[in-house]
């Protein structure tokens, strides 16, 4: 028995690593739309396995984002976005969260704008999702 459940996770194995390969990368974008403050906006995100830093972003800077294939394991980045004069407002989500079965090319956009967090899943209309918390 010990070896059928061996041989059946090899098997399991090697065709996920093959379908790995195949797969294009998973995309989180977070963009700067802070129009009426014009802050700096921080952005810190995080998985089980990777801690991304800090990166701040100029209104209307370049999108920051980062790519990654998800794990055989539930696959999850949050993220702590602040802004404001002193950063005293922030807000902490799950930009991106994996399932039961690897996922192919998804893409999540976030956009911090003054009244809130919006989100579009796969270039899907923006919808807000979060408010600012205040210290």
């Amino acid at each position: 028995m010990k070896f059928v459940f061996i041989f059946l996770y090899l098997i399991f194995s090697l065709h996920v690593e093959s379908n790995v390969e195949n797969c294009h990368k998973n995309m989180v974008a977070i963009q700067n739309n802070l129009a009426l403050s014009r802050s700096i906006l921080k952005v810190h995100c995080v998985s089980k396995d990777d801690d991304l830093g800090d990166h701040f972003l100029r209104f209307q800077d370049v999108a920051y984002n980062f790519s990654f294939h998800d794990s055989l394991l539930i696959t999850r980045f949050k993220c702590i976005l602040w802004k404001g004069a002193n950063l005293e407002y922030h807000q902490n989500f799950t930009a991106y969260q994996g399932g039961a079965y690897l996922k192919c090319g998804k893409f999540n956009s976030w956009d911090a704008r003054d009244d809130g967090i919006f989100f579009s899943r796969n270039r899907e209309p923006m919808k807000l999702m979060y408010i600012w918390d205040k210290y």
